[in-house]
């Protein structure tokens, strides 16, 4: 029988439950996938605390991503047979052994992954293409700041701009992680470093993942015609607790923009929702595409930890903790 992780409650990593789940055959146009890897991103800490808006009611199993072996095809599905690896974006239900899902969200493991990496790619590419060269449009030459530097969204957007021949820089919260970043190939700063420098300055591209209170600072850090990217409000949580006041105060120290007021500076702002990209039939095709890049380019994930599935829990809280680098995963075998 099939295994799933659930949030039934809301509340610290240990409210997650493993369940036997059974998973239905495919229906036309769908493919049933025995999961290897799942990959664990900030959003389903997010959603376990209750302060993800877009969650199904409870109980529900998270997860945006897997990696593993086709099981079984259904009918009108072409170019996938019983025994590819693959890759695939869930949209919620990643954490289970065996998903069913429709094929337009499957795609063949890229030459250069193995399935670890896979699983590493799909969230974090996404979301990095979409800031990077949908929105932001970055080109040769740029200064690019990426304040995530360390995870697994902030790996692949020094890759990619890095092979579009832009300058970057990368922030994180630990001195010891600095050496990390630079091995990426960028300069590194810690976020006090950074904070405490005022010339450290000039840039064509910000993507932001903290939001509330460092919007404001970091916007004052563009070019003319600079753009930042804001990926989400993750400085509204800290340690994996479900604290109200936090999150709400996050909320309301994100700047109140004035469109009078951006004719002065002269740069722009964004606000990207990936997964809300990826619910248009359109982008899902466009982007799934655009990962013939990642061999072209040879974008590495990194795979910083890989848990059991029976320990999520831990896996939840080495990730909440800013303990890893890169992406976390669960393995079902």
């Amino acid at each position: 029988m099939p295994h799933a992780i659930t949030i039934e409650k809301f509340g610290p990593a240990s409210t997650l439950t493993l369940r036997e789940q059974p998973a239905p055959p495919p229906g036309p146009g769908e493919i049933a996938i025995d999961v290897t890897y799942s990959g664990v991103n900030f959003a389903d800490i997010q959603m376990r605390l209750g302060f993800y808006p877009d969650a199904p009611k409870r109980p529900f199993v998270p997860g945006y991503e897997v990696s593993g072996t086709v099981a079984e095809v259904g009918s009108g599905v072409t170019g996938f047979k019983r025994g590819d690896q693959v890759v695939a974006g869930t949209y919620f239900g990643g954490y289970a052994s065996r998903v069913t899902i429709p094929a337009r969200q499957v795609f063949q493991l890229p030459k250069n992954a193995d399935l670890a990496a896979g699983a590493a790619l799909p969230v974090n590419y996404f979301t990095a293409q979409l800031a990077l060269h949908e929105m932001a449009r970055v080109r040769a030459g740029d200064k690019v700041l990426v304040e995530c530097a360390t995870g697994g969204v902030g790996v692949l957007a020094i890759q990619m701009a890095k092979k579009a021949g832009a300058e970057v820089v990368g922030l994180t919260t630990s001195p010891h992680k600095k050496g990390f970043i630079e091995e990426l190939g960028a300069r590194a700063y810690t976020r006090d470093e950074f904070a405490a420098d005022p010339s450290i300055a000039g840039f064509d591209v910000i993507i932001n993942a903290s939001g509330g209170a460092e919007v404001q600072p970091q916007r004052k850090r563009l070019a003319i015609t600079g753009r930042i990217v804001c990926l989400g409000i993750s400085s509204g949580v800290k340690d994996g607790k479900r604290n109200f006041a936090r999150i709400a105060l996050a909320a309301l120290r994100m700047p109140r923009i004035s469109l009078l007021k951006l004719f002065d500076d002269n740069t722009g702002v964004y606000a990207l929702n990936a997964l809300h990209v990826l619910r248009d039939p359109v982008w899902i095709e466009r982007l799934t595409a655009s990962l013939a890049t990642v061999d072209q380019l040879d974008l590495k994930p990194h795979v910083g930890k890989v848990f059991p599935a029976t320990d999520a829990a831990a896996a939840h809280a080495f990730l909440e903790t800013k303990q890893a680098t890169g992406k976390v995963l669960l393995a079902w075998n």
